[in-house]
């Protein structure tokens, strides 16, 4: 049996907000998160209400992570790292 590639919410939220070091509009996190439209919109709105990411409209309507995101984002990190995934043959 193969272990399974699916990621779990708290990997999709820290490749998400790692995509947002810059200013990022949603068609460009769109494209680099692997998600559909209905998908991304759920997680942009549940990271932007804990205050993980910030919702700019000036100079163009994009998303921002905080400092609690990239705090967030360094825990998840070292969490994978150790607990690492049981891979049977």
């Amino acid at each position: 049996m193969r272990a399974s590639n699916r990621r779990d919410t708290l990997s999709i939220l820290a490749d998400l907000l790692e995509n947002m070091k810059e200013p990022k509009r949603i068609t460009h996190l769109l494209y680099t998160s692997n998600l559909s439209y209905s998908q991304l919109t759920k997680y942009l709105k549940m990271i932007t209400q804990m205050g993980l990411s910030e919702e700019h409209k000036i100079p163009f309507h994009s998303f921002k992570i905080t400092q609690e995101g990239t705090y967030f984002v360094n825990m998840v990190r070292k969490r994978q790292l150790l607990i690492k995934p049981i891979v049977l043959d």
